[in-house]
C-alpha cells in the first residue's frame, strides 16, 4: 500500500473516528471511501488490513498530529529542494517511503507486512443441493460446508497478513491458530475475526445470520455499507445473531453449541424456527422444491430429525401444521395448514 492510500484511508478512519455523532460529517466520510472503494477491488482488502491494525493497537489521536508530520517533511523538501529535476525526484522518492514507514510506525507500532499490489487469485469451493463437503484450506484450516453452501478464499492464504475468506450459506470452522495472521470470515454483514477456534456461521441470504461458538473466542462485527458496528466477543456455547428487522447484533447463551453443527452429521434441528426457514432447509437437504399455497406467516415449529426419510419429515410437518401435500419428482405441493 503506497503512501498516498495510507494517507487516504486512515483520513477515513480518523475522521470517522473522531465525529463524535456528527451525521452529516459521517455521511461525508462514508461517501468518500465508499468511492474509493468502487475504484479497484483490491481496495476492499487494503481497508480490511487499516480497519484490523486500527482495532487492534493504540486509539486513534484526536487531533491532526499524524497530518503534521507529512507536512514536515513536505516542508523540508521545500526548503531544500535541489535545481537538478533528477536529484528532486530521488528525494521525492526517498521521502514519499520514509513518509509512510513513518506513518505507519507512528500509528500502529506493529510489524505487519503490506499487502502486495499483484493480482490475488481466488478459488470458490460449493456444496451443491443435497450434499455436504469438507475441505482443507491453504493454511491448514478445516472447513465443512453444508448443502447450498459456498465459500471463497484467496490462493496465497497461507501467505496472507490477513486469511480473509467470503462465506455464503452455512459452515463449520475449525481454525488454525496463527496469532499472527488473524482469520476473517465475510458473511452477508457479518465480519467475524479469530485466531484459532472452532465456530459455525448460518448466513442464508433473507434470513437472520448467526455465529455460534464451540471453542476458543471469537470477535463478531455488524458491517453494512463502510459501517462497523462495536464487537461482540463470544466464547463457547455463546452465539450471535444479526436482528434484520434492528440491524443489531445480540449474544445468547445456548446450552449445548454442539446442536449448531448437527447438520454435518445429517441432523435438522428447529426450535421455534419460522415454517419459511424449515421450508429453505428441507429444500437444501434434500434437494427439492416446496410450493405452497399460504406464506405461514408468523407460523413456527420446535422438531429434531436425525438422518430420516423426506417422507418421515413431511409427515411429521403435516400433523404439526394440519397440511397436506403431493410429490411430482422434485417438487412438493403443500396445500392447507395452520399454526398451533
Amino acid at each position: 500500500m503506497d503512501q498516498e492510500t495510507w494517507k487516504f484511508v486512515l483520513d477515513y478512519l480518523s475522521a470517522k473516528e473522531n465525529a463524535k455523532g456528527n451525521v452529516q460529517k459521517i455521511e461525508q466520510e462514508e461517501k468518500k471511501i465508499q468511492e474509493w472503494l468502487s475504484k479497484d477491488p483490491k481496495h476492499q482488502q487494503e481497508l480490511e488490513q487499516a480497519l484490523w491494525l486500527w482495532e487492534n493497537t493504540s486509539a486513534p489521536p484526536e487531533n491532526d498530529e499524524w497530518k503534521n508530520s507529512f507536512n514536515t517533511i513536505q516542508a523540508s523538501l521545500v526548503q531544500e529542494a535541489p535545481k537538478k529535476t533528477i536529484k528532486l525526484k530521488l528525494w521525492l522518492a526517498a521521502a514519499a517511503v520514509f513518509g509512510a514507514i513513518a506513518l505507519f510506525t507512528f500509528f500502529y507500532k506493529v510489524q505487519h507486512p503490506v499487502l502486495q499490489s499483484t493480482e490475488i487469485a481466488w478459488i470458490t469451493k460449493s456444496a451443491g443441493s443435497g450434499k455436504m463437503i469438507s475441505i482443507v484450506l491453504p493454511d491448514s484450516s478445516e472447513v465443512w460446508l453444508n448443502s447450498g453452501s459456498s465459500i471463497s478464499f484467496p490462493k496465497n492464504l497461507q501467505h496472507a497478513a490477513l486469511r480473509t475468506v467470503k462465506l455464503k450459506g452455512e459452515a463449520f470452522f475449525n481454525v488454525k491458530r496463527d496469532p499472527q495472521h488473524p482469520f476473517i470470515v465475510h458473511s452477508l454483514n457479518l465480519r467475524t475475526k479469530v485466531l484459532g477456534t472452532s465456530f459455525n456461521i448460518r448466513a442464508w441470504e433473507g434470513h437472520p445470520t448467526e455465529v455460534t461458538v464451540l471453542s476458543g473466542k471469537v470477535a463478531v462485527f455488524r458491517d453494512s455499507a463502510g459501517r462497523q458496528s462495536a464487537a461482540i466477543y463470544l466464547l463457547p456455547n455463546q452465539k450471535t445473531v444479526d436482528d434484520l428487522n434492528s440491524a443489531k447484533l445480540s449474544l445468547e447463551n445456548v446450552e449445548d453449541a454442539q446442536t449448531a453443527i448437527g447438520w454435518r452429521e445429517g441432523k435438522m434441528v428447529f426450535d421455534q424456527t419460522p415454517v419459511k426457514e424449515v421450508f429453505d432447509a428441507i429444500e437444501r437437504k434434500y434437494a427439492v422444491k416446496i410450493i405452497a399455497d399460504q406464506s405461514f406467516k408468523g407460523c413456527k415449529l420446535t422438531a429434531k430429525f436425525s438422518n430420516v426419510s423426506l417422507n418421515e419429515v413431511l409427515q411429521t410437518i403435516k400433523m404439526t401444521l394440519d397440511i397436506h401435500y403431493t410429490i411430482n419428482k422434485q417438487t412438493i405441493y403443500i396445500k392447507g395448514g395452520k399454526c398451533n
